[in-house]
């Protein structure tokens, strides 16, 4: 029994043992491994050092001394370009395969190389033999040599670069004759204009716009050249472009304002001795709603026998209406400003009496406030006093966007006023 009850222990005994034992065996295994490795990493550079610099060594100074036989052999046999290849594949001395290159006439290896050398003379030679001006020019480019280069494009037929070359050069006439033969005219005006010679940079910006007509693409180049013929002191040729260009859009930017500070007094302008336009009583402050009203429905009246008389539909505005003493009325033959202007005239509309009746709608609206910074936002009832509200809806049905939803002649703004205009909102008879 007590021999029979102990076999579980020295089995349990000798397990344990045997587990300790694997646990010793693996940690001395870890160790080993963390120990070798190491070692052995280090033990091959040292001898891959060694070798280096002992047998690879020796190695690579046979081969060097092999390829150098090789290119000699080739270059003393005549075949140059194969030579430069073993200099410059297998020896590494780019110097010596460019000149060979060079001597075999492949001037673009030859060019190649002695860019990478940073010897740039030599590379825009062998780029210049080789017939690639181009590469050449843009070599004295990288260098900063930008007359040489202006001249290397130009022999390459290439306008603009050399006209680019001279203007970073400093040489801006020259640049700007370049641009000219280069046909970019625009280039050439900007610069002459910098150089301070106006005349010159006008005609050679017309240039530009030989063959073209003023439509909605080119609208914003013929205003430019409009601009700087006023500039350069060209009034009439100014004002027959800003005319062009009315016709096919009266609201683009400042056409009309332009076109009014530029036309010459006609004379039924120089004889108005005695009269004034209502440009100046809106100056002189704001005009009461019924003394505005009696003015603005005698220009009504006075409109169809200006019409009877040739005026043309769409010049109205507070400049080209003079007034005398009496209130007799008469128009000046002036372009409006484009506040004056409605809508559908920027679609190229033809004007018609709606289009003046607009033009009346803004008068009265700024003979009423005293100004147009409202127009279209706040109604003139809110921005002046005694204002009836009728009167403020006839300004308002006048500047309808929608020329179809405006009064349709002056016939009609009669027959509404004489409706709404009541003793006891305006005192005074106005609608005749």
């Amino acid at each position: 029994m007590i021999f029979g009850s102990g076999a579980p222990l020295i089995e349990d005994n000798l397990l344990n043992t045997k587990a300790a034992v694997e646990q010793v065996r693996t940690g001395l295994s870890a160790l080993f491994l963390i120990i070798i490795v190491p070692v052995l990493i280090a033990l091959f550079f040292v001898i891959r050092f060694i070798y280096k610099n002992t047998i690879g060594k020796k190695l690579r100074t046979t081969l060097n001394e092999d390829y150098k036989k090789e290119a000699e052999e080739y270059e003393k046999g005549g075949s140059f370009v194969s030579a430069a290849n073993v200099y410059e594949s297998k020896l590494k001395d780019y110097k010596k395969a460019a000149a060979l290159y060079e001597k075999g006439n492949d001037y673009r290896k030859a060019a190649s190389l002695y860019d990478f050398l940073g010897i740039p003379a030599k590379a825009k030679e062998m780029h210049e033999k080789e017939g690639d001006i181009e590469k050449a020019a843009e070599v004295s480019v990288r260098e900063g040599e930008y007359e040489e280069a202006a001249k290397l494009y130009d022999k390459a037929g290439k306008k603009v670069d050399a006209a680019i070359a001279m203007e970073r050069a400093g040489r801006k006439l020259a640049a700007a004759r370049a641009y000219r033969e280069a046909g970019e005219f625009t280039r050439a005006a900007k610069l002459l204009e910098e150089e301070g010679m106006t005349k010159e940079a006008v005609e050679m910006f017309g240039l530009s716009l030989i063959g073209k007509k003023i439509d909605n693409s080119t609208v914003g180049d013929f205003y430019v050249y409009a601009f700087k013929l006023e500039k350069a002191g060209e009034t009439q040729k100014a004002l027959e472009v800003f005319r062009g260009i009315d016709r096919i859009n009266p609201v683009f930017k400042d056409v009309r304002e332009r076109l009014q500070s530029l036309t010459p007094l006609t004379q039924k302008e120089e004889n108005i001795e005695g009269k004034t336009t209502i440009r100046n009583l809106i100056r002189s402050g704001k005009i009461e709603p019924k003394i505005g009203l009696k003015l603005w429905v005698q220009i009504l009246k006075s409109l169809q026998k200006a019409y009877d008389s040739g005026l043309s539909y769409g010049l109205l505005s507070p400049d080209s209406i003079l007034v005398d003493s009496q209130n007799n009325m008469s128009f000046l033959d002036r372009i409006p400003s484009s506040a004056y202007t409605p809508p559908e005239s920027m679609k190229g509309v033809a004007p018609d009496i709606r289009a003046d009746i607009y033009s009346m709608g803004v008068i009265l609206y700024e003979m009423l406030t005293g100004n147009l910074e409202g127009l279209g936002s706040v109604r003139a009832i809110d921005l002046a006093e005694d204002v009836p509200d009728w009167l403020d809806d006839i300004v308002i049905k006048c500047i309808k966007k929608v020329r179809d939803d405006r009064y349709q002649g002056s016939e009609e703004i009669f027959t509404d006023l004489k409706n709404l205009s009541k003793p006891k909102n305006l005192p005074d008879k106005t609608s005749g």
